[in-house]
């Protein structure tokens, strides 16, 4: 081989310039001095034109002079024997460990089998001893992710750009096809549609030789509560478990911190909450406690609304309650009402076990209220099919929504399910003197007591201790027809409260039954049926001229009779409670049981001639109640 050439090769690869004088000595200067013992009983051809093996133009050239050489000597088949001669010269099957990734700072050293791994990237050598790319850049697995809710395995996958080590997590199908891997290029990964079976390779021969190699661990997509089979945990205070979720709750899921000074922060909350004269503060608090108590307890959801006017400052009292667990800021932990209602179901399935908390009701259309109403409180999503044809994994969670608006969150026409689920709250003084230096302090000051309480949650006795507490708050409400739903979230809140001051507080700022219990509705206040009675009588009232015939051409609704009664026409009386937003059939029932109507038979209707025509009428008694606080004039 000519120095000159030896040279040119080893400035390529990188070789010292003693390598080139050995290479210069080892191969003969001319490829006529190969004789027919070097092609059949030695390497030194096939080495030489493997020396070219990342010029494939000039290796080419140097195959076809080679093969010319062998034929002049009697070896007619060079070209197989070169082919043989370079699978031997691979780094071998996925199998074989001896060769490992060699990337700059690379966070693991792993097994890459024929792979050659350096600063230039990822390639191999295809059969003709031409360079297979797999990506120009350093990449490599460092992780394995196994969801612990949903069995799924996601895969860490490390890259080195420019700006050093990236990461990512994926889905194990994104890295297993030509197809989905492409995507990574999104994230700043080279890889391209012709890269792409050989990353697919790459990745797949990496994981099959590491094995062990490749640390495993659980992952989750929400906060709360896990059973793993070693007893109840709480995310995020579980050191070994990771978040794998969408890109929006990792920031949210990263807000769950610390920050500040803890002694300072108990400080103010029992100056300006524990000990603020509205009781509302002190309930807010609690039930951002009382979230984390709803899984162990068995309890069903629940959701507390505070409405009053802009200046009471409702938004600054959800931060000090939100401080309790992270950062209150607005878009941290803190979401507001703008947003679908995929997107409720979402951000309260992330949210697990803690108060999934809401700001400004205003800019969400009441319309859809009460469906978002039982949906958060019922504590599970729709169930969805996917483009495979089975069943996408329904999103559940089990705590507290916490909300705030300047109107009541629940209407006149709101069924009694939605007004039983909601503690309503209105807000009609101030609740801070000085609001915005209580959010800037809460911002600077959050994440202790959260973590606290659970951790004195997970020791042993204390979640019967609160199971007994619940128990006789409950029954305490009940006892004064407190309706079961609000009897238990109140009752929640209040062993939240008491074990609040057992932790940390003065047993002098505890929440009593008392207080809490003018907040909460009674079982007629809940049922919707004494509302529907109402509003049907105003609308007999307002239009009594649809029920009196006269010369003029009136459309009748029914006949008003003589005894303080009316009849309504049956189809009528529907079209008044469907308008309403009320259901005629449980309203009907309603009504004959407490002898509102007159009954024919098994009819909730009787025949009656309207206008000269027989025709079946709902026959029902007029309200006389007389309100007890309308100002006489």
């Amino acid at each position: 081989m000519d120095k000159n050439e030896a040279e040119a090769l080893c400035k390529a690869s990188g070789a010292s310039g003693e390598t080139a004088g050995a290479l210069a000595e080892l191969f003969p200067k001319s490829l006529e001095e190969y004789t027919k013992e070097d092609f059949l009983d030695s390497d030194k051809p096939y080495e030489y034109i493997y020396l070219y093996k990342d010029n494939k133009f000039m290796q080419q050239k140097l195959i076809t002079k080679m093969s010319e050489q062998a034929k002049k000597v009697g070896v007619r088949n060079f070209p197989t024997l070169y082919k043989a001669f370079v699978a031997g010269q691979k780094d071998g099957s996925p199998n074989d460990v001896s060769n490992y990734t060699d990337f700059p700072a690379q966070p693991l050293a792993l097994p890459c089998g024929k792979w050659e791994c350096d600063f230039s990237g990822v390639r191999t050598l295809n059969e003709y001893g031409g360079v297979n790319w797999a990506c120009p850049h350093p990449i490599m697995p460092v992780e394995r992710l196994n969801n612990i809710d949903t069995g799924i395995e996601k895969v860490r996958i490390a890259f080195r750009r420019e700006k050093g080590w990236r990461t990512i997590i994926v889905e194990r199908k994104t890295i297993s096809t030509t197809n989905k891997i492409t995507e990574l290029a999104d994230y700043g990964i080279a890889v391209t549609s012709e890269t792409a079976r050989n990353l697919v390779n790459y990745f797949y021969d990496v994981e099959q030789a590491s094995g062990d190699l490749i640390p495993t661990r659980e992952c989750v997509t929400h906060l709360g509560w896990i059973d793993r089979g070693e007893g109840a945990e709480f995310v995020p205070y579980v050191e070994d478990i990771v978040f794998d979720g969408e890109a929006d709750y990792k920031k949210r899921y990263a807000a769950i911190s610390q920050k500040g000074k803890f002694d300072e922060w108990l400080d103010f909350i029992d100056r300006n909450i524990r000990r603020n004269p509205e009781i509302i503060a002190r309930i807010t608090f609690a039930a951002s406690l009382a979230s984390v108590l709803v899984k162990p307890l068995f309890c069903n959801c629940f959701w507390l609304h505070l409405w009053g006017e802009s200046e009471s400052a409702k938004t600054v009292l959800m931060m000090c309650a939100a401080s309790v667990w992270g950062n209150p800021t607005i878009s941290q932990y803190i979401t507001t009402f703008n947003s679908t209602y995929v997107g409720n179901e979402k951000g309260a399935a992330f949210c697990g076990s803690m108060p999934y908390m809401l700001d400004e009701l205003q800019i969400v259309d009441k319309k859809d209220m009460d469906a978002l109403i039982y949906m958060l409180t019922e504590g599970a999503g729709r169930s969805r099919g996917n483009k495979n044809g089975g069943l996408d994994l329904v999103p559940h969670w089990k705590n507290c929504t916490i909300s705030t608006g300047e109107k009541p969150i629940n209407s006149g026409r709101s069924n009694g399910g939605a007004v039983n689920r909601v503690l309503e709250c209105e807000c009609k003084s101030k609740f801070f003197e000085q609001p915005r230096k209580v959010a800037s302090f809460v911002q600077q000051n959050y994440g202790f007591f959260g973590k606290l309480f659970v951790a004195n949650l997970q020791k042993e006795g204390v979640m019967k201790h609160a199971e007994q507490l619940l128990e006789k708050y409950t029954e305490e409400l009940t006892s004064r027809k407190i309706t079961q739903k609000q009897a238990q979230s109140a009752a929640l809140i209040l062993t939240a409260d008491a074990l609040a001051v057992e932790l940390a507080f003065d047993e002098e700022t505890q929440l009593t039954v008392d207080e809490i219990a003018d907040f909460l509705k009674t079982k007629d206040e809940v049922s919707a049926n004494p509302r529907a009675y109402e509003y049907v009588c105003e609308q007999v009232a307002s239009n009594q001229m649809h029920f009196i015939a006269g010369d003029k051409p009136i459309d009748l609704w029914g006949a008003l009779d003589n005894c303080g009664g009316v009849y309504i026409i049956k189809s009528v009386f529907t079209r008044i409670c469907d308008e309403g937003g009320f259901n005629a059939v449980p309203l009907l029932s309603w009504l004959n049981d407490r002898g509102l109507i007159e009954r024919n038979g098994k009819n909730m209707t009787v025949p009656k001639r309207i206008g000269g025509v027989l025709t079946r009428c709902v026959h029902l008694t007029m309200s006389e109640q007389e309100p007890e606080e309308y100002p006489e004039f």
